[in-house]
């Protein structure tokens, strides 16, 4: 006879403070890559491939967050 509770473990989920945190964390990596160009001159050269590097932000940014998302095996 079952008393009707699951003994299976409880899925872990993306807390709100978890995804505010890579957020931040993302936006910490722009301003500080946008302040490291004003320092070395290599960098300043290749900020003219800026959408480059946006889109590999925001790439990244949803892989973090789909395997935040992703319910556990």
């Amino acid at each position: 006879m079952t008393d009707g509770r699951s003994t299976d473990p409880p899925t872990p989920r993306a807390r709100d403070r978890d995804v505010v945190l890579v957020a931040a964390l993302v936006v910490a990596g722009v301003v500080t890559f946008a302040w490291a160009t004003g320092f070395v001159p290599a960098l300043d050269d290749a900020i003219g491939l800026a959408p480059v590097v946006i889109v590999g932000l925001v790439l990244v940014t949803a892989a973090v967050l789909l395997r935040a998302l992703r319910p556990r095996r």
